[in-house]
């Protein structure tokens, strides 16, 4: 995309809701980045100590990656905010910027469409031949699952850099999320066909791969415990209560997903200046979902759940007790099953190792 000649002015002031809208946007990144790094540096060195990852991990570490990149996206634009908002908004970085935008959050929904699939595969049960082939074989299908994923979200993403946004030079003015710039003589204009053809069939697909897996599961532990109650048989195992957790989390990712995507398709049309309360209100809920999908998988994920605790408990001591308390009350067992009760004496703290029994049925 070429400039074409056109002129910027920039004004150096910084107005008080731009100021807190930076500040909001900043601890998004922060906590999201934080939360998303967490989830694949757990994976990762549970699988360098295993030899191998999970399939379920792979597509939990597949979500934290694509989350980080998406917060770093993020910071990289708040600093362009900061100190060269007419660079952003009106040179090639505006594109680039959307596209990578959409880019990310579509692998993230068709990252949540392999979770639910994978959840399916492995908890619902079917008598049918398709059914029982795709339940063997999802572990070894996961890898490519998560390449089409890739694959399918940079097809949809292309469109971005041909159809999409249309750039001219004409005698004009307007303002930039810091809304002290003027530009003279450009316009973007938006192909609204385009840009709803393409990101609604990205979304569409990954949706509906959710949707029918969810229903799907629910289904299937509803026959179950159908038959469980007709049987006299309780079904209040840790199985399924681990079962019934993983559907309410693929619930939650669903929900948050469909809000994150109206979210992006307001910022994306580019129907409200950037500086206008309903583009920095939307932006503000698309950058917190990162955080609140992290903060579910976490708390549906028992060895996720288990070590951040610990990182929290770390955390909390360092700053209570300092440094030197700490090499006493924050013992890191040799296996992550086994759990550390720190026991407090008048001095210090000794912490007891303790072998605690798993009883939920981990996914493989």
């Amino acid at each position: 995309m070429e400039d074409q000649g056109c002129n910027y002015q920039r004004a150096e002031r910084f107005p008080l809701p731009v100021i807190l809208y930076i500040v909001c946007t900043s601890i998004e990144a922060v906590v999201g980045m934080s939360l998303n790094a967490f989830i694949a540096v757990v994976n990762c060195i549970d699988g360098m100590r295993n030899g191998h990852l999970k399939s379920i991990d792979k597509i939990l570490t597949a979500f934290g990656v694509s989350r980080c990149f998406y917060m770093c996206l993020l910071v990289i634009k708040i600093f362009w905010i900061a100190f060269f908002p007419w660079i952003f908004e009106y040179t090639s970085l505006y594109q680039t910027y959307k596209a990578t935008t959409w880019f990310l959050n579509c692998t993230n929904l068709c990252f949540t469409a392999c979770l639910c699939t994978f959840y399916c595969a492995k908890i619902a049960n079917f008598q049918h031949y398709i059914f029982f082939l795709l339940k063997t074989r999802i572990s070894r299908l996961v890898p490519w699952m998560l390449l089409a994923s890739l694959l399918g979200s940079l097809a949809t993403t292309s469109p971005f850099f041909k159809e999409i946004y249309i750039f001219t030079c004409q005698n004009y003015s307007s303002f930039d999320i810091l809304g002290n710039v003027t530009l003279e003589g450009f316009t973007v204009e938006t192909d609204l066909v385009h840009l709803f053809l393409w990101c609604g069939l990205g979304f569409t697909v990954a949706f509906f791969i959710s949707t029918t897996s969810t229903f799907l599961l629910l289904f299937s532990l509803w026959r179950h415990t159908q038959q469980m109650q007709n049987s006299s048989a309780s079904f209040s195992s840790p199985s399924m209560a681990a079962h019934f957790q993983a559907v309410k989390i693929i619930i939650s990712l669903l929900v948050i997903n469909v809000i994150n995507f109206v979210s992006l398709m307001v910022l994306l049309s580019n129907r409200f200046l950037d500086s206008s309360l309903a583009s920095r209100f939307c932006a503000i809920i698309l950058n917190a979902c990162p955080s609140v999908q992290s903060s579910l998988l976490i708390w549906g994920n028992p060895k996720l759940k288990r070590e951040f605790g610990r990182v929290v408990h770390y955390i909390r001591y360092m700053f209570l007790f300092g440094k030197g308390v700490m090499r006493d009350a924050f013992c890191l067992p040799s296996k992550m099953i086994g759990s550390v009760s720190c026991i407090p004496n008048t001095h210090s703290y000794s912490c007891n190792p303790e072998v605690r029994q798993v009883t939920h049925e981990e996914l493989h």
